[in-house]
């Protein structure tokens, strides 16, 4: 794949809109992101319904999302906490913060979202299309979990999540 494919599926500068084939090569766009020298990075997924009501083919599916998110997620703690900002990942290691989503939203979730354990992390279907993605929302923030405790753990002792990209040397 070359950096035409990941040109093509930047909406704006810093937001990559990730189909089923961008998703699949997550080091490489993380990287052609990072060498653009972008501070901020926002990935959306595509989901889109085809004509017989199924996912499109270049849909990206809930385990393609999650696997993107996660290894996204690897390289970012490791190299770059600090220095791109990624609103998920930011947003994610708010909640552990323990600054919620506001609750006025969760009334007008189904009951399956309401009763997903890892509902405090998403804004259900809003963010999930639908439900299409929850597993891959799901897989992220189990994956990420360890590694969103150290870091709230370090904002706590008033020290810089950045401190965690060391400890991971």
């Amino acid at each position: 794949m070359d950096d035409a494919v990941f040109e093509s599926c930047l909406h704006l500068p810093e937001e990559m809109r990730v189909n089923f084939v961008i998703s699949q090569q997550p080091q490489r766009v993380y990287r052609y992101l990072r060498e653009r020298h972008l501070s901020r990075i926002h990935f959306y997924p595509l989901v889109e319904q085809a004509a017989n009501g199924q996912l499109s083919a270049e849909s990206v599916t809930g385990e393609a999302w999650g696997n993107f998110l996660s290894a996204i997620f690897d390289i970012w703690v490791r190299e770059d906490i600090g220095r791109v900002s990624i609103p998920l990942f930011e947003d994610t290691l708010n909640v552990w913060q323990e600054r919620q989503h506001d609750d006025a939203v969760q009334e007008t979730l189904s009951a399956t979202c309401r009763n997903c354990t890892q509902l405090r992390f998403c804004l259900g279907c809003r963010i999930a299309s639908e439900g299409v993605l929850c597993s891959g929302y799901r897989q992220f923030f189990a994956y990420s979990a360890p590694y969103m405790r150290v870091m709230r753990d370090l904002l706590k002792q008033h020290r810089s999540p950045m401190e965690l990209m060391a400890l991971l040397r």
